[in-house]
């Protein structure tokens, strides 16, 4: 009886946080989307992409609708995670702006609802419905959302709770899953997150009395976690030499430091309770070490955000991180943990007013990111035939490439004046067409090269050229008639990537059939 007196409680504290939350999606109901820096960008790309999962190309690497119908291997390189998870609701017919929608409403409301059940195994239920409500509410989480738009860091921000609740429940398989949603949700928060993952394990095994077991547990749940992910994160890597990244300059960092308004006035809040706990030593240094490491790991991340960190920024990796407000997505889960720590050592009337001061600090902190959201009225057809990059400059246009394209092309096949083509058929997996040449002929393919195409006339493999300004492909064809097929395969490297995520997957499953914790 008392344990579902416990799960009734639970369900309880988990619905007034749904109820808690809802502002923070509000705007995301009415019809159309709202404008913001890379909202719009991501439901090209989910579109392009769902189009190239109808080709037949699984994974999904090169999205031959954008660039003006060339071809761009942008979900090679870019967070493909909220794509996958969104594709279920575009089967069933929502649409692109929808979907992406439901994915942002999802993450937002799984990131809360992760949180509260993460800090439901360190702190008491109201102390943990304070946290939730403040990772919900954190500024840079809010204008992740409607100012930046950015589907892949919102996605990150509810899997990492999400981890930590599987980190304390001690679960190798949800733990290894979670890992893995991190790693396809978003390139630079993947490092960031796994960073304090790590930091976090490190501090559990420091304390643990089963120091060995708990090493074991994290160690299998990362290797799973990473080698399921290997299909996207080692061609990410290993390719990137094919594109314009490391020379192309994305942003100005000096331009993107975080202000105030940003960082907040709850995060000022929840930092200075803390500290003034510490200090009166109702906060104990041995008897709250994760309280201190989650401290410190707040207080850096503004520190690398403000432009006081200027003289760290010159060394920095800065074309991957691009802006220092980024580190801020640490602060959501540090302010949230340190908002319930702060809650939970509090009794009687001072708990009582301390949760009135926060709730307060956090709807000043987020009210201005709530009210200020501008619609668009576009619908589906504009995103599903836009035919953009989705990227701020190209970076991952391939260096052959040396004049990009401004328009789409005329015809898919270029050929002489004399030859006829008949039964094209092309999408971005596969081209197909027939010929009848009077004398030897270059074919020109108007679809980027990228390794991973290969051509066959007539059956037989032949080369690809691309050796001209547009980087496009170009075979040499017989006198005669001829059959001409190109496909988009998966390379070598790839093919190793797609293996090593299948035996992480069956390893995992066999794990799991083992009656290992779930």
């Amino acid at each position: 009886m008392p344990k579902l007196t416990a799960h009734k409680m639970t369900i309880v504290f988990l619905f007034i946080l749904v109820l808690a939350m809802i502002p923070s999606i509000y705007s995301l109901f009415p019809p159309g989307f709202f404008e913001s820096d890379d909202g719009e960008w991501m439901v090209i790309r989910f579109s392009a992409f769902y189009q190239a999962l109808l080709d037949g190309q699984f994974p999904v690497r090169f999205l031959g609708r954008l660039n003006y119908g060339y071809g761009y291997p942008v979900a090679n390189f870019l967070y493909p995670g909220f794509m996958y998870l969104a594709t279920p609701f575009q089967i069933l017919g929502l649409g692109f702006v929808n979907s992406v929608k439901l994915m942002l409403i999802a993450s937002m409301l799984g990131g809360g609802l992760f949180t509260y059940l993460w800090l439901s195994k360190l702190f008491d239920r109201v102390s943990s419905l304070i946290g939730a409500i403040a990772y919900t509410y954190t500024p840079y989480h809010l204008f992740d959302l409607y100012k930046r738009g950015s589907v892949g860091e919102i996605l990150s921000l509810s899997v990492l709770p999400f981890i930590l609740w599987q980190l304390e429940r001690r679960s190798i398989f949800f733990t290894s899953v979670g890992i893995f949603f991190l790693i396809l949700a978003h390139n630079t928060l993947a490092i960031l997150f796994l960073l304090f993952v790590i930091s976090y394990m490190s501090l559990n095994i420091y304390v643990s009395k089963k120091k060995k077991s708990l090493i074991f547990d994290y160690l299998v749940s990362l290797l799973l976690g990473i080698g399921m992910a290997s299909f996207f994160w080692i061609p990410a890597i290993l390719e990137l030499r094919f594109t314009v990244f490391s020379s192309t300059k994305v942003s100005q960092w000096q331009n993107y430091f975080a202000d105030i308004n940003l960082i907040g006035l709850s995060t000022f809040v929840i930092f200075v309770t803390i500290l003034i706990l510490i200090f009166s030593k109702k906060i104990r240094v041995k008897e709250h070490r994760l309280t201190l490491l989650l401290l410190f790991i707040g207080l850096l991340s503004v520190f690398l955000s403000s432009p006081s960190s200027s003289i760290v920024w010159k060394a920095l990796p800065v074309s991957f991180v691009q802006f220092p407000f980024r580190f801020l997505s640490l602060i959501v889960p540090s302010s949230a943990f340190l908002a319930a720590c702060a809650v939970s050592v509090s009794h009687g009337k001072s708990k009582t007013v301390l949760i009135g001061i926060l709730i307060t600090s956090i709807f000043l902190s987020s009210i201005g990111f709530l009210t200020q959201v501008l619609r668009t009225d576009k619908t589906d057809p504009f995103y599903s035939t836009n035919e953009a990059t989705t990227t701020v400059a190209d970076e991952y246009m391939p260096p052959w490439v040396e004049e990009k394209p401004v328009s789409r092309f005329g015809s898919k096949i270029e050929l002489g004046s004399e030859e006829e083509i008949i039964s094209l058929v092309y999408n971005s997996k596969r081209i197909y067409f027939e010929t009848s040449n009077q004398t030897e002929a270059i074919a020109r393919i108007n679809t980027i090269y990228y390794p991973g195409w290969e051509a066959k006339i007539n059956r037989v493999k032949t080369d690809i050229r691309f050796d001209n300004p547009k980087g496009v492909m170009e075979i040499s064809l017989p006198e005669g008639k001829s059959s001409v097929e190109l496909n988009f395969k998966e390379t070598p490297v790839r093919l190793l990537s797609d293996l090593i995520s299948a035996s992480a997957f069956f390893v995992l499953i066999i794990l799991s059939r083992k009656k290992w914790k779930l």
